[in-house]
């Protein structure tokens, strides 16, 4: 919380997100949270429908609303394999797409190539992508190199946490131009 004159008459929070859960946990850890926090993220039914079901229904909804492309016939690259990731390529599949996986824990890249997904890195990945999804929660996930290797016409986005998993920051100070094609949908030139 950056803003702690705001915190004036509260008396709790409720923290939703795994990263946010994991970030409240740090601040508990070094002194800075003020007020008790609820981590709503931990509960069953929070981590294994959301996570799962929610992510599902919301990314295509969000993809077609945000670029008003087809996703039949892509491939989609899905970074990452827990829930939320699990949820993202069931739907970007059950709606035409070949996805791909880029997950660096064996666990999960086994159940992915087990559930008959590609796994690879993103190394690999970034050539063939039209439809990149970050959904980890870590940061530095697609970097410069990874973009300077992308289709011209690739759609990136991220479900997993704020922005710290596509390095916009590069693409902002390598691209010509940025148009603001719609409210949170931007194009590097």
């Amino acid at each position: 919380i950056n803003h702690f004159t705001l915190l004036t008459g509260i008396r709790g929070i409720s923290e939703e997100t795994t990263t946010g859960v994991h970030n409240l946990y740090k601040m508990k850890a070094n002194g800075t949270l003020k007020v008790p926090a609820i981590n709503v993220n931990d509960s069953v039914t929070k981590s294994k429908f959301d996570n799962l079901y929610g992510c599902r229904e919301s990314l295509i909804d969000g993809i077609k609303r945000a670029t008003d492309v087809m996703i039949a016939g892509k491939v989609a690259v899905v970074a990452g394999y827990g829930d939320v990731g699990k949820g993202c390529a069931q739907a970007l599949r059950s709606f035409g797409a070949r996805v791909i996986i880029t997950e660096i824990d064996p666990i999960n890249a086994l159940q992915a190539a087990m559930e008959g997904y590609e796994v690879t890195t993103m190394e690999e990945a970034c050539k063939e992508g039209n439809i990149f999804v970050t959904t980890t929660g870590c940061t530095d996930i697609v970097q410069g190199r990874h973009f300077e290797q992308m289709k011209d016409d690739a759609i990136v986005c991220n479900i997993g946490h704020f922005d710290v998993e596509v390095d916009a920051k590069w693409l902002n100070q390598n691209a010509v131009e940025v148009v603001n094609v719609k409210p949170q949908v931007r194009q590097p030139v």
